[in-house]
């Protein structure tokens, strides 16, 4: 990881308040913070030239593996595309339409559960909430500081288009988000989702999390291993449109 004298001396101005219990302006703290872990990442340039990703790998749920190909875009487009008992299930969201799904490439597409799709959606944020936060309409806030897994973390609120709350995990050392919660029905009940990000790599200059886990409380929800990430993938034209005229929009 390479980091340029400027944000060496930012980081220690950064943990310095933080240890000795200094009150800078939430705004200017979460301002500070952002610039800081985008150059840990590999820097703007190098993020704003990262507009779309191709990832294969496996998830494995309930002891199950399920291998699968996932393509993202700028802004917010994805298709992930899940090899399982009974098929490949397709699941796609253009970032204008209703997220659709399919089981059968020659069947017709299907609306996810209201449930689904909010979390589709959210998802299919292709940038880090860090980046170009203000303009993307996520407001971000000191969370304080706490005691990771392994090493302590500084916490950001991120509330994205004040329709989503997440509490975000920065490692203090490395900078990266190493951990994102959230708070949502979870079998009936409300609980919180914590998603664990490891294994960072560089794709095109841009450091991603090869392994994903995620899970509520002592449970094991998901655990996803990537093999390959290739950066700026060419797809064809309509590839996350919906397959069919007049499907209704998000």
């Amino acid at each position: 990881m390479r980091w340029n004298q400027n944000s060496l001396k930012l980081t220690g101005a950064i943990l310095l308040g933080v240890v000795a219990g200094a009150s800078p302006a939430r705004a200017d703290f979460a301002d500070d913070l952002s610039r800081v872990h985008l150059e840990a990442t590999g820097g703007r340039e190098a993020q704003a030239a990262l507009h779309a990703l191709r990832a294969t790998g496996v998830t494995r749920i309930n002891g199950k593996e399920f291998p699968f190909i996932l393509y993202a875009a700028r802004p917010r487009s994805i298709r992930i595309e899940t090899l399982g008992d009974s098929g490949t299930l397709v699941r796609v969201f253009d970032g204008v339409h209703a997220p659709w799904q399919k089981t059968d490439l020659l069947a017709s597409p299907a609306r996810l559960s209201a449930a689904s799709e909010a979390d589709f959606v959210m998802e299919a944020e292709f940038d880090d909430l860090l980046y170009e936060f203000r303009s993307r309409g996520i407001e971000l806030e000191d969370a304080g500081r706490t005691e990771g897994e392994v090493r302590p973390c500084l916490r950001l609120l991120a509330t994205v288009r004040l329709t989503a709350s997440y509490t975000l995990y920065l490692d203090e050392e490395t900078l990266l988000v190493v951990r994102r919660d959230q708070r949502k029905v979870v079998r009936g009940r409300m609980a919180v989702v914590e998603t664990y990000y490891s294994d960072f790599r560089p794709v095109a200059g841009v450091l991603q999390p090869f392994r994903i886990r995620v899970q509520s409380g002592e449970r094991l929800i998901t655990e996803t291993e990537i093999t390959e990430m290739v950066a700026n993938p060419e797809v064809p034209p309509g590839f996350f449109s919906p397959p069919v005229s007049g499907w209704p929009k998000w």
